[in-house]
């Protein structure tokens, strides 16, 4: 148990660092290149992310519903904490089918 708090506390501060790391890169807060969040981004840490985008490709689409559905029927559980944040759609602390209908009617509105 001791050694899981210690690998936690070195994985937080390692990651505390790289974001002040990347933060002082070039004064705004971004390394030359690095992704540049959009409005309706959501920050995890240093990391951003959009809603709804569960696989981290920068779009909302059917793959997006089929891992969040896997996860709800415990088929197969969402492991990263970027994706978990992502698939919580309506931020109420709990991935269900309310989620997995919202991520739907996105990209059925995508589709006309």
């Amino acid at each position: 148990m001791k050694a899981k708090r210690l690998v936690s506390a070195v994985l937080a501060t390692a990651m505390a660092f790289s974001c002040a790391v990347s933060a002082s890169a070039n004064g705004n807060g971004h390394n030359y290149g690095e992704y540049v969040p959009e409005v309706g981004d959501e920050q995890f840490g240093c990391y951003y992310y959009i809603i709804g985008d569960v696989n981290r490709d920068y779009k909302i689409t059917v793959t997006d519903i089929t891992l969040v559905a896997a996860h709800v029927k415990g088929k197969r559980a969402l492991k990263d904490p970027i994706a978990l944040e992502a698939a919580d759609t309506n931020k109420d602390g709990s991935i269900n089918i309310t989620d997995v209908i919202r991520i739907a009617a996105y990209v059925k509105g995508q589709k006309k």
